[in-house]
């Protein structure tokens, strides 16, 4: 029987207690896969604000820990047509070469959401 390796994914975020200070809490989360993780970060411009990713892949495992004003989340990548595409909780995050669209899908299908654009 051999052993499966696995990757330590750790996600550093910032939570937004009602009525308290912003407290950083640290989540890890154990992830099959080699040694091979890839990490990267991005910022985007969305027009009226500024969006920040942090992308972690490791064998399937792909996680997007967005940032945008009053905003905090971590996303799992889902199946997409094309580019990457991530969901969590009511937001869908969709890249494609250097452009990006975030979804509110509260806002229904007809909704075009907000194109982004990696910054420089």
């Amino acid at each position: 029987m051999s052993r499966k390796r696995t990757v330590l994914m750790s996600v550093m975020f910032a939570g937004l207690l009602a009525g308290a200070a912003q407290a950083e809490t640290a989540l890890s989360i154990k992830v099959p896969g080699g040694p091979d993780a890839i990490d990267n970060e991005a910022i985007y411009d969305c027009g009226d604000f500024t969006l920040k990713a942090r992308y972690v892949t490791s064998g399937e495992i792909s996680l997007a820990r967005l940032e945008w004003p009053e905003h905090l989340t971590v996303a799992a990548q889902v199946i997409a047509a094309s580019g990457a595409r991530y969901a969590a909780g009511p937001w869908v995050w969709w890249t494609k070469g250097d452009g990006a669209t975030l979804y509110n899908v509260m806002n229904g299908e007809s909704d075009p959401g907000i194109a982004c654009e990696t910054a420089s």
